[in-house]
């Protein structure tokens, strides 16, 4: 069985053809120069001339379908406040092409030529990355235009030699780290904070966060745990944590307390099921792989003895 071949990209000014009394733009093209059976059509509301984005994306759609160039295209609005902001780009665009089926009998493209050059490096980092598939990887292409000679769809790679797209290389490397937001442990209130959203962690879980951030902030290692109990010295962080944090909740801790009091051990059932609860609600609230794997707390290791720590990077840890 064949695959389906879907070409994906933005809508460009350049798109707009004979709305513009131009020629056809860089889809169009795409389109001639390589067949398709489905096209999908990402844009954002503006105003280019007397007509409204949407205005384009009709004309488009209209021409692809009345030149027979696919047989089906789909359009896909997203809002953005700012057409050059690679974090709100990325995002917006990870979201939609995660909602995407990915199997073996589809092969997605996506054209870059068309778009501001913010939402062209966007596709190039989502490709590099593996955020639109490890398993399916995101095919980019490049339209040569007509007027440089005979129009065709190059294969854009980041070690090929065209010249923009090695330029953008390093911008595209610094870009993973830049579009991860920060983590704010906020001791004073006991709140933790990513992407402007508060993550609901009950005082406890706050706690255990907190401790997991800091080792992160101060570049410590893995944390091991081991056996059937979790150690005095971490119980003792948490309680100091929590008594900093929430000191009117003082009735929450006594148990914990007592434990400390006693040299009584807390059974690792307890913290595993914490760290679990934690790792669920972060995935609640992020809904984003990414960053899913950059602020959870790791857990690594055979049954027995397992490492726990989180992976972001020192700088993307605020503890005020």
């Amino acid at each position: 069985m064949s695959k389906k071949k879907v070409l994906l990209s933005f809508v460009g000014t350049n798109d707009a053809g004979k709305l513009l009394s131009n020629s056809d733009g860089a889809i169009l093209t795409a389109l001639k120069n390589e067949k398709f059976d489905e096209v999908i059509l990402i844009w954002n509301e503006t105003k280019v001339g007397t007509y409204q984005y949407s205005e384009i994306v009709s004309y488009l759609s209209s021409e692809i379908l009345k030149r027979k160039l696919s047989k089906k295209t789909l359009e896909h609005q997203i809002v953005l406040k700012d057409i050059t902001d690679h974090n709100e780009i990325y995002s917006s665009l990870k979201l939609f092409t995660d909602s995407l089926p990915k199997t073996d009998f589809i092969k997605y493209s996506a054209a870059i030529s068309s778009g501001t050059p913010s939402m062209q490096v966007c596709w190039i980092l989502l490709a590099e990355s593996g955020d639109f598939s490890e398993e399916f990887p995101l095919r980019l292409i490049k339209v040569k235009d007509p007027k440089f000679g005979k129009s065709l769809n190059i294969v854009v790679k980041l070690s090929s030699a065209l010249p923009r797209i090695i330029r953008l290389k390093e911008e595209v490397i610094s870009l993973k780290q830049d579009l991860i937001p920060v983590a704010e442990v906020n001791i004073q209130k006991g709140i933790l904070k990513i992407r402007a959203q508060i993550i609901s962690l009950t005082p406890i879980e706050f706690c255990y966060y907190r401790y997991f951030a800091e080792r992160a902030k101060n570049n410590c290692e893995t944390e091991k745990y081991y056996g059937f109990s979790i150690s005095l010295a971490f119980m003792k962080k948490i309680y100091s944590y929590h008594e900093e944090s929430f000191p009117s909740l003082d009735l929450n801790r006594e148990d914990l307390r007592k434990m400390i009091k006693s040299q009584s051990q807390m059974p690792i059932t307890t913290f595993r099921g914490n760290v679990s609860k934690i790792n669920r609600k972060i995935r609640e609230y992020l809904d984003n792989e990414t960053l899913i794997s950059n602020f959870s707390i790791s857990i690594e290791g055979k049954r027995g003895a397992k490492f726990y720590s989180i992976k972001t990077s020192p700088a993307k840890i605020i503890i005020n």
